[in-house]
């Protein structure tokens, strides 16, 4: 399958433009005979600043054709988003942005696009273009998303967690609740809009593939039982002032890389939407033809194609970094 020759059906997507060829910008490794070749492109995509500013420097990209059995979760995915997704990709039969993945041994962790991942899986397809990270790159922060949730019966609420087995609700204060998130010995801190803060508190001490486990109870109490949104922490303090009329608010742990790579070595799962990956440099609208992933081809003759495409899109001067934060009205 030639990944130049797909015809999308917007003008802007048309592949055919990139068939001519092209050697800028791009550097090809060809490792091993045993790994895939890896496509690295540096990309000179400062506009208006001088190549030579440290803060604006060139910026490394590397996308990759990578068997989707060797991408590791750390997360649950939504049933519902994941449903959407497949859909889309049926009918527009592209990629649109590669999951972000950092390397381990001969595996990939995901830290983001678990719903692409799992769509992909679902419509059967072998491989996926992956955007590769390192976790110490500068700039890549791990933050939580926290719970807000509305529409909740916020006693039933209380009378399901009491049913979690080592599990005790303590009330307490938001300082010390905090300390136990800190200190792990509690799974999440729960908020009520009258000042009430419990701590969803261990009874014993637990590793942490029991903590999430715990911690996916938790939110399977209220998942799907009213309206839930995501807030950061720094958001959290702006409750008091809002006219959301909200009956709980859930706060999750700080975790750090090395939780990340634990749960998805080990197969353990957060649940959806609390862990939020910073990625300076993102890939996105790449526009990837799915032909490409379901192909009979080798990964080192689709990793080949995939560099030949960027080749012609950087010639063609057709990818451009945004330094500035942007808002997306066709997600």
């Amino acid at each position: 399958m030639n990944i130049h020759s797909k015809q999308s059906k917007k003008p802007s997507r048309n592949y055919q433009k990139s068939m001519r060829k092209s050697t800028v910008g791009v550097t090809s490794c060809r490792p091993s005979s045993q790994s895939p070749k890896l496509v690295d492109a540096h990309l000179p995509l400062v506009y208006n600043v001088p190549s030579t500013s440290a803060q604006f420097g060139t910026h490394h990209v590397t996308l990759r054709v990578v068997h989707l059995d060797d991408v590791l979760l750390h997360e649950h995915t939504e049933r519902q988003r994941v449903k959407q997704l497949v859909e889309r990709i049926q009918l527009d039969q592209l990629l649109k942005n590669p999951p972000i993945v950092v390397p381990h041994a001969d595996k990939y962790i995901l830290l983001d696009g678990a719903t692409r991942v799992t769509a992909l899986k679902q419509l059967g397809y072998p491989d996926v273009v992956v955007q590769v990270v390192d976790y110490a790159m500068p700039g890549l922060a791990l933050e939580t998303w926290n719970h807000l949730l509305m529409g909740l019966p916020v006693s039933e609420f209380l009378d399901a967690l009491r049913q979690i087995q080592g599990l005790q609700i303590v009330s307490t204060t938001q300082d010390d609740a905090e300390d136990a998130l800190n200190r792990r010995t509690s799974v999440a801190t729960l908020v009520l809009p009258d000042g009430q803060v419990f701590s969803l508190r261990l009874i014993d001490a637990q590793t942490l593939t029991t903590q999430i486990d715990l911690l996916n109870q938790v939110v399977a109490a209220y998942e799907g039982r009213g309206e839930l949104q995501r807030i950061a922490h720094a958001d959290v303090l702006k409750l008091a002032q809002s006219k959301l009329a909200w009956n709980a608010l859930v706060i999750f742990p700080r975790y750090q890389p090395g939780d990340i790579r634990a749960l998805a070595l080990n197969g353990h799962k957060l649940p959806t939407g609390i862990t939020r990956h910073i990625i300076p440099g993102r890939a996105m609208r790449i526009n990837i033809p799915v032909e490409l992933l379901q192909s009979a081809d080798s990964l080192e003759q689709k990793n080949a194609q995939l560099g030949e495409w960027m080749q012609a899109k950087l010639r063609e001067r057709r990818v451009r970094y945004y330094h500035e934060p942007v808002f997306l009205f066709d997600e």
